[in-house]
């Protein structure tokens, strides 16, 4: 039994050294494609803009980041696509007027579902343009998400001002995941350093009876 200690307590801090390594992330980026169908409500510029609209506007998976587990592909090969709903996100004064549902399937069939309720701020700082973060939360089919943070970070602009081309972008990235087996290993160097705790608890009491 002596030696059960320090096998679980080595487990417990090789877990923790490699969680990090073992960590589901999202963490992609999507272009909408420029025309008549990007949009945004502003008595003025974009950068002083209420709401933006992506209403018929194809929204392709650009780019992806280290680790990341949407399972989409990315543009120029058989790009992926993810849809909005509704395809009008209004950030008026700081608040979503209503939550937005981005949800795609990957590669292995995983659904994901994800649901953005506030935002977390409005940079308006730059002529003719504006970043808007939201955050939410997304789940998948397969399990590997539930309920987990999420941001989506939507950037558009408008160079010339109004009456020139609209772009728009946006990054999705969510907080880390340790994988089930991490889960198991942190779960074991716990049970260790209890153990060891208890154990040592025992001596210490033995050695006072003494």
């Amino acid at each position: 039994m002596k030696f059960v200690v320090p096998t679980l307590a080595a487990a417990f801090f090789a877990a923790v050294g490699v969680s990090g390594a073992q960590a589901a992330v999202i963490d992609f980026g999507v272009d909408a494609l420029a025309g008549s169908d990007l949009s945004y409500t502003s008595t003025s510029t974009i950068d002083k803009s209420t709401a933006f609209d992506f209403d018929g506007s194809p929204l392709i998976v650009v780019s992806k980041g280290p680790g990341d587990a949407s399972g989409l592909t990315t543009f120029p090969g058989a790009f992926d696509t993810v849809s909005l709903s509704p395809t009008d996100i209004v950030y008026d004064m700081g608040t979503l007027a209503s939550d937005v549902v981005k949800s795609w399937t990957g590669s292995n069939g995983d659904m994901f579902t994800e649901t953005l309720t506030d935002v977390s701020s409005i940079n308006r700082s730059t002529a003719d343009a504006i970043t808007v973060v939201l955050t939410g939360t997304v789940t998948d089919s397969d399990g590997v998400f539930k309920d987990s943070p999420v941001k989506f970070i939507m950037q558009a602009n408008q160079v010339g001002g109004p009456g020139s081309a609209i772009t728009a972008s946006f990054t999705n990235v969510s907080s880390s995941v340790p994988e089930p087996a991490t889960w198991v290993m942190l779960g074991l160097g716990f049970a260790a350093l209890g153990y060891a705790a208890v154990r040592r608890n025992g001596k210490d009491k033995a050695a006072i009876a003494i």
